[in-house]
């Protein structure tokens, strides 16, 4: 018992805290039904996150049968609250106490629910079949413990009622729980996990935590405090379950190889070499002597996004995903409108290129996305720009896990998942714009028609939008009539 944030002290204490009487509330349903819970000490009773996890699964539609697991079901007002939906609802928790609690108010409510002991955590405690069950569930959701242990808070409420709040995993919750998904079948083809994560730190990071383990994840629900925190609801999904990848040692390019071939939204096409890859106005793309190549169906139809704001959000997933590697943020730059810059110990290069391209057939269209990324090099002609190699920052990386996680990110922002809504454009602008601010400080300011300009903003269509000294502002369409301080490159 002396392992950890508790001592032996803590057993009596927590029998003293057990002794409490048990509480009774009405909580609210976001259908304006009132479910009378009983809540036992220790147990974590219904509360704002409790509520907004609650109207997020309402989203989702009726229930209709399908199976849905809550983790860390507590009084068990999320579980009473689906099975009302129409799902049949397996809950778990690790304290015994909420297990009880769950069991009675879904007896007195006469709502069905099975409830099992145990949950995901640093520690085996059974096997996870234990608290999961042996199928694969259409919905996971989890009010996520979001606190993290302070060693000089000397007084905590013991180990039950912390169990609720604190997150003591050292590898962090989300990424346990995407490892037991993943080896455990817990989700099922085209199901959806909901994450209650909290505004601090670990919160912030939920979605890469689920990318890095190839899940795609967003944003769906978020409620703010007066004091300035807040509660967001994450859904993480199996990303582009439909679509088909195609792995080739070689290809001649994976844009035309998507655009004659895919037939599917979220179809990827790889290449370890592209012997013909262009870049912008037909430029030829250099393939690198190890390299990632792929292309990935974005729209079959008429898009809800411009190409220009699709090309430069493609190349904010690349520094996404170098971030999630660990390059250092202050090595990259986003290159507007289709370029990653990397610095490493050997200069300042372009790592990646990005280039968006369409056809049409009469009322058929599509439109693609090629990310070319440079590994390593052992050209001896000189290039005829810059070029810098992802591993320069991150030696002996696996095309494979590459492609895992910057898979996960653009379905993160792309794909129309039937269940997940879809991250509002303004969101995109904002945080491209936060980027290319960002990015200033490798690249320099923009010069336009001799004149140095600033950052502005990104409109809708993707354009560059430009402020001079003098206040006025311009619209950028076309990157080949901007210069960088740094160098330039196409």
């Amino acid at each position: 018992m002396e392992e950890g944030i508790f001592g032996a002290g803590d057993s009596e204490a927590e029998i003293s805290r057990l002794e409490r009487p048990a509480t009774r509330t009405n909580w609210m349903t976001p259908d304006g039904a009132a479910f009378d819970l009983t809540i036992p000490p220790t147990v974590y009773p219904p509360r704002e996150d409790t509520d907004l996890l609650c109207q997020t699964l309402r989203g989702l539609g009726p229930g209709k049968g399908q199976k849905l697991l809550e983790i860390g079901c507590g009084s068990g007002a999320v579980s009473l609250y689906a099975a009302s939906l129409g799902y049949r609802v397996r809950a778990c928790d690790i304290n015994p106490y909420a297990v009880a609690a769950t069991k009675a108010n879904a007896k007195h409510l006469r709502h069905d629910v099975d409830v099992h002991e145990g949950g995901p955590g640093p520690r085996a405690d059974g096997s996870v079949q234990q608290w999961s069950g042996t199928q694969p569930h259409d919905v996971v959701v989890w009010n996520l413990p979001y606190l993290s242990h302070d060693s000089s808070v000397e007084e905590v409420l013991g180990p039950l009622e912390e169990a609720a709040l604190l997150d003591t995993d050292d590898k962090g919750l989300v990424s346990r729980l995407m490892t037991q998904v993943s080896e455990n079948q817990l989700l099922s083809k085209n199901g959806i996990i909901l994450l209650l994560v909290s505004g601090n730190e670990r919160g912030l990071h939920a979605e890469q935590e689920a990318q890095k383990n190839g899940f795609a994840a967003r944003c769906v629900s978020k409620h703010a405090f007066d004091e300035g925190d807040g509660l967001r609801v994450i859904a993480v999904w199996n990303p582009y379950t439909f679509a088909s990848i195609h792995r080739f040692e070689s290809l001649a390019s994976t844009n035309q190889s998507a655009l004659e071939q895919s037939d599917s939204v979220g179809d990827l096409f790889t290449a370890l070499r592209q012997t013909s890859g262009r870049g912008r106005r037909g430029r030829s793309w250099s393939s690198e002597r190890r390299c990632f190549a792929g292309t990935w169906t974005l729209a079959l139809g008429t898009p809800n996004m411009s190409p220009g704001l699709m090309q430069i959000l493609a190349g904010h997933a690349v520094i996404a995903t170098h971030r999630i590697l660990n390059v250092n943020e202050a090595s990259m730059a986003l290159k507007w409108p289709n370029d990653v810059i990397q610095a490493t110990g050997e200069g300042v290069g372009k790592v990646a290129g990005v280039l968006v391209e369409g056809t049409s057939k009469g009322e058929q269209s599509k439109i693609v996305v090629g990310i070319g990324v440079n590994f390593a090099s052992a050209q001896s002609a000189k290039p005829s720009f810059p070029i810098a190699h992802l591993f320069g920052a991150i030696p002996e990386l696996e095309v494979g896990q590459y492609e895992r996680v910057l898979h996960a990110i653009i379905a993160s922002y792309f794909e129309h998942h039937p269940r997940v809504r879809g991250a509002p454009m303004e969101e995109h602008r904002t945080v491209l714009l936060g980027e290319l601010i960002r990015s200033q400080e490798i690249l320099g300011s923009p010069f336009y028609r001799n004149e140095k300009w600033f950052i502005e903003d990104l409109d809708a269509q993707g354009n560059l939008v430009l402020r001079n000294d003098r206040h006025e502002t311009v619209a950028v369409p076309d990157g080949e009539d901007l210069k960088w301080p740094l160098f330039s490159v196409d």
